[in-house]
């Protein structure tokens, strides 16, 4: 039969203690292996359900324990925190996805992607492209290549018209 009581005492060094059945005045020995779940270490007064069985000396003993409710230590807030990070991350990056989609709704992210690292491999194996001051506009460009090339190195402004990296979208860089 499962029973309903509060932690009254607890050695969190020892990773035992006692718990009172709701209505009774006995205590009963719980060790932290009771629980089912991972307990990081409950609180005085935490609210738990349990079984009783006699251990080898006859003497009450919890088994099978459960939280009610969420009383625990700070160590399960570290958890919590990591969630929170996650959760923000997130939420950042799907944040930039939607800016990206909504300032450029006909290039998705992997098009976008796929253009600049082909634009960038272009770089690599054509590194004849010089910083002049002719080259300003995408009108002046001759390639992608070049056009990326220009934005990175030369500082060219207003390359890329709708700030997602890639310049000249309109001419080269479709």
């Amino acid at each position: 039969m499962r029973l309903q009581g509060r932690i009254i005492e607890w050695n969190d060094e020892r990773g035992f203690g006692f718990v009172v059945q709701n209505g009774a005045s006995a205590r009963t020995f719980l060790h932290v292996s009771a629980f089912r779940k991972k307990v990081d270490r409950p609180l005085l007064g935490s609210l738990i359900t349990y079984e009783i069985q006699q251990d080898e000396k006859g003497r009450p003993r919890a088994t099978t324990a459960e939280l009610v409710g969420t009383k625990t230590s700070r160590k399960s807030s570290a958890g919590g925190f990591l969630s929170a990070i996650v959760g923000l991350a997130l939420l950042l990056v799907l944040g930039y996805v939607g800016h990206v989609r909504l300032s450029n709704p006909d290039s998705t992210i992997s098009a976008s992607a796929y253009k600049i690292v082909s634009a960038r491999d272009a770089l690599t194996s054509q590194p004849q492209f010089q910083c002049t001051p002719e080259k300003n506009s995408c009108s002046k460009m001759a390639s992608c290549a070049e056009a990326l090339f220009h934005q990175e190195q030369c500082n060219v402004p207003d390359m890329d018209g709708d700030g997602d990296g890639i310049p000249c979208e309109q001419q080269w860089c479709k």
